[in-house]
């Protein structure tokens, strides 16, 4: 947000008791695994300068298309991007006051990957009904060398072991940072099921 505002301009004046709204337009430009950070500062009538550093409700998944993949296309993509760069994965916990994990419980877990963090379902992948399979497209504004948006592919699985009351978060991209964002975002998201 460096140079957003004109510093050397008179800013803007808002009276006392009143709110002012700004609209932000975000386009991204390349991956990243941490909310961006913007610092609001003002003046008060009486001098006093007030500085609130604030992180911006944008996560990674905010920028994806979901993609719907037939389950040999998606194994296929899956053990592609097989590597050690390309792949993230951690075991979560479910929330102690969650109810057991069953099959209701996986469709809530379905709902979080395709209406949350915006990927499309791959139903078949999996022979057992404690696995999500998802995909998307992470779109950025960024150009190649062609004038064309540089994408980014992006797989997930959520595993479930009902259990021991876990899942095991798995994602796969060929930028190692999306592959984090998208572990992250998904398990803050099953943590809060």
């Amino acid at each position: 947000t460096d140079g957003l505002f004109d510093e050397d301009g008179p800013g803007c004046t808002v009276a006392v008791r009143t709110q002012a709204k700004l609209l932000l337009m975000v386009e991204v430009t390349a991956p990243f695994d941490d909310a961006p950070a913007m610092r609001i500062s003002f003046e008060t009538d009486d001098g006093v300068r007030h500085d609130y550093p604030l992180r911006l409700p944008i996560v990674a998944t905010c920028f994806m298309e979901p993609v719907t993949l037939e389950p040999g296309a998606f194994m296929q993509r899956w053990k592609s991007l097989e590597g050690q760069d390309r792949e993230c994965q951690e075991v979560v916990k479910a929330p102690p006051n969650a109810p057991k994990i069953d099959e209701e419980y996986m469709e809530r877990i379905s709902k979080i990957i395709t209406d949350g963090l915006k990927f499309g379902r791959c139903p078949g992948c999996d022979p057992t009904p404690w696995t999500v399979s998802g995909a998307a497209t992470f779109r950025t504004g960024a150009k190649d060398l062609n004038g064309n948006n540089i994408n980014v592919g992006c797989l997930v699985r959520v595993e479930a072991n009902p259990q021991a009351g876990a899942f095991r978060v798995t994602t796969r991209t060929l930028h190692p940072l999306c592959s984090k964002a998208v572990k992250n975002v998904a398990l803050v998201s099953i943590k809060l099921a």
